[in-house]
């Protein structure tokens, strides 16, 4: 009987516990996936304190449903932003201003966040959040996957065509992807944009441009990082002056901007130079009122103007 109990031991946990084939690393996945002609399902998370995480993975990502859905087409790998000291100590500086930066790169706004992509690492879907079960959540990976043969289709069309019908046929593939995906696509972009002379495609701006803000918010980072850690009133001066030296580049994307200017009226705020503070907050909301940090600015600049400001006036 303790045998046969065994038994029904093993296979109820084998029951309960697929999930998709995991690789450690991003570039493992790819090699993976390239490999085994698979596509990559790149899953941002908190491992130690996101609920929906926690739920995404355990319920949904490592369910019977799922595997049996997707389990022969996706390699997983996790992006993990842990906040416990312990499990943060043991990321590197330079692993964790990667992980920032692809965190950026796709907008992902609040975590779980997922990526699909294929193993030339471009991506095609976005999905944000986490569904009450694994059934409710494959609609949405049918519809990332459609989105990725409607993007094959029309690129295999562009490869047969010329000048602005080659054109229009990459901008159908691109556009039929998540916004926060198109400007992975510079080399495509590139192509439009040299046979769209009068940008009717709208394309202008992309492309070659993409990355050079994926540069500059590399660059930003690790300025910031060096800062990490310095809280002297000296410290804080000095990295007004970097940012200001930052913030003379005469081409830095609106994002970018935005975000430097924000640090330095953290910095300001730290000084207790509160109109100064509000000058930078000010500034950096109205450079890119829609991104991804402007909810935050937004905050501080109503607070300034509602809490404080009229004091300061009297």
């Amino acid at each position: 009987m303790k045998t046969i109990a065994k038994i029904g031991a093993l296979i109820a946990l084998a029951m309960t516990a697929p999930a998709l084939p995991e690789a450690p690393d991003m570039e493992s996945a790819l090699a993976q996936a390239a490999e085994q002609k698979k596509n990559v399902f790149v899953d941002f998370t908190g491992t130690d304190w996101c609920t929906a995480c926690i739920h995404l993975r355990s319920k949904i990502i490592e369910s019977a449903t799922f595997e049996k859905a997707y389990g022969d087409d996706f390699i997983l790998v996790s992006v993990d932003f842990p906040r416990s000291p312990e499990l943060v100590a043991q990321i590197p500086d330079d692993e964790k201003r990667r992980r920032e930066n692809l965190l950026t790169s796709y907008r992902i706004a609040g975590l779980p966040g997922v990526v699909l992509m294929d193993a030339n690492g471009m991506p095609y879907e976005i999905i944000s959040g986490a569904t009450r079960t694994a059934e409710d959540y494959l609609p949405m990976m049918e519809a990332g996957l459609k989105k990725r043969a409607i993007r094959d289709a029309a690129f295999a069309k562009a490869a047969t065509l010329e000048g602005m019908d080659k054109a229009k046929a990459l901008a159908e593939g691109i556009n039929a992807l998540p916004e926060a995906c198109r400007d992975k696509y510079s080399k495509e972009i590139d192509i439009i944009n040299s046979f769209d002379k009068d940008n009717t495609l709208g394309f202008a701006g992309m492309g070659s441009d993409a990355q050079k803000r994926i540069k500059q918010t590399e660059a930003l980072r690790d300025l910031l990082a060096s800062f990490r850690g310095k809280l002297s009133p000296e410290d804080m001066k000095a990295s007004i002056v970097k940012l200001d030296e930052f913030l003379a580049q005469p081409d830095l994307c609106p994002e970018v901007r935005q975000e430097a200017l924000s640090a330095k009226g953290d910095s300001y705020a730290f000084l207790r130079d509160l109109m100064s503070m509000y000058k930078c907050y000010k500034e950096a909301l109205e450079i890119a009122p829609d991104s991804r940090a402007a909810k935050r600015i937004r905050g501080n600049v109503e607070h300034f103007e509602k809490n404080i400001l009229p004091m300061l006036e009297k």
